[in-house]
């Protein structure tokens, strides 16, 4: 029997916990806001299906090419508080470039709409990669999940304060004015970048390796660490992907990317195309998962410390393939809204379990191992815009729900596999640890 008990740690790693926290909400924001206001970007543009699918894969393209890249800079620049120097400067580049695109002067036309989305994505993936190697860096490995899956609780709270936010944007100024919800909501980003590099120092480092030693546990100074050169760095990452277990990891965290984006990221259009909603109603349906969302994230990230990361990550896989196969069988809102806080349990819980994975098989460079993970996850998920988009187009179009309810299904066999896949991996011995 597990007992819940909240790890102590040091004071600055819960102050670091904090910080990249709110980070990770500004990073969840700009990642979803777009889709909260597809109806009206899809309307305004005149966009088909495919041609929306593929924008929304170009975006993600950039994500998963800078991801790679970024991790293994960050980590040729230094761990530990030394992150901040590259990962501070993704925040502001990201924040910048969302702002551009709710500047109506600099946002008239969708090759501008396109570029300045590229260019945030982008940025937006050098920043979740430092992000998350940061606040895993101030903790002991013995707590590493735990901190990662309260770390990843940003995301839903981000991406459910962001709805709100659009939708309350689109009600207030009209679905017209969708530009809006690019212009309010990031300019935070800036103060948070500020607040990281005020804090982030060799004191505040030393601080949680000193409370590390004090306790017993393994402090981050003490795990594997030398300055790698660019070839050392390539060739950490191939020994990290020629493992059996973390290549299979990866493949599941692309399918299960896949079902997210075939199921949740076309949410917005269907419920507003077939469903007959108005604009707000789409932006707020989408977020929906991310209520219940928090607690999944902070519960199992925690469990995968006791239990293992594999039977984890199995578990929260069948729970996907089953609430993305839920959505075919919805007959109104009331039905939609309980899938959707079922899903909500695990939507994005598995993530934190892949990274605290990745983090346990690579602690000499831990941010190009979760840079390899981000990219290969996004990689392998860019055909299902495209699809999603030609199942839309060639079963009725936007407003008929054939096409979305194919896609449901499609994502639910994703997650599906991921799940079987995930089934032949082993844990690190040192990810799993006897329950007290």
């Amino acid at each position: 029997m597990i007992g819940f008990k909240v790890p102590k740690g040091a004071r600055a790693s819960w102050i670091m916990l904090f910080l990249t926290w709110l980070l990770w909400v500004m990073n969840a924001n700009d990642r979803e806001i777009m889709f909260r206001v597809q109806p009206s970007i899809i309307n305004e543009f005149n966009l088909s299906g495919v041609e929306w699918g593929y924008i929304v894969s170009l975006f993600f393209l950039a994500y998963a090419l800078v991801a790679l890249p970024a991790g293994i800079i960050a980590d040729k620049i230094g761990r530990g508080w030394k992150r901040k120097k590259s990962q501070v400067w993704y925040m502001v580049f990201f924040t910048t470039f969302s702002i551009l695109i709710g500047i109506k002067a600099t946002c008239l036309n969708l090759w501008q709409f396109i570029l300045w989305r590229v260019l945030g994505m982008g940025a937006a993936g050098g920043a979740e990669v430092t992000n998350i190697a940061q606040c895993s860096e101030y903790w002991p490995k013995e707590h590493r999940g735990f901190a990662l899956g309260l770390h990843h609780t940003g995301y839903p709270v981000g991406a459910l304060l962001g709805g709100l936010a659009a939708s309350w944007i689109l009600a207030t100024f009209g679905s017209e004015n969708w530009r809006l919800v690019f212009l309010l909501t990031p300019i935070i980003g800036y103060v948070l970048a500020l607040m990281l590099w005020m804090f982030a120092t060799p004191k505040s480092y030393q601080e949680v390796n000193d409370y590390a030693h004090a306790h017993g546990l393994t402090a981050p100074s003490d795990e594997p660490e030398e300055v790698l050169t660019f070839r050392q760095q390539l060739a950490e990452t191939k020994q990290v992907l020629a493992n059996k277990n973390i290549l299979l990891t990866v493949i599941g965290a692309g399918l299960i990317n896949f079902s997210q984006t075939v199921g949740l990221w076309f949410l917005a259009p269907y419920v507003v195309f077939t469903m007959n909603q108005q604009d707000t109603f789409g932006a707020i349906i989408g977020v929906v998962p991310y209520i219940t969302g928090w607690f999944g994230q902070l519960f199992f990230g925690y469990i995968s410390d006791h239990i293992g990361r594999r039977k984890t990550l199995i578990f929260l896989s069948f729970w996907y393939a089953i609430c993305v196969f839920s959505l075919i069988f919805i007959s109104g809102i009331s039905m939609l809204w309980v899938v959707l806080l079922m899903w909500g349990l695990g939507l994005n819980a598995v993530f934190p379990v892949y990274y605290a994975m990745m983090a346990d098989h690579a602690p000499k460079a831990s941010g190009s191992a979760m840079g390899l993970l981000l990219m290969l996850t996004f990689l392998g998920t860019l055909p299902a815009s495209p699809l999603a988009g030609w199942l839309i187009d060639n079963f009725g179009g936007w407003n008929s729900a054939q096409g979305y309810l194919i896609g449901f299904g499609v994502g639910s066999v994703a997650a599906l596999i991921a799940a079987i896949l995930q089934y032949f991996t082993r844990d690190n011995n040192s990810a799993a640890k006897p329950a007290h």
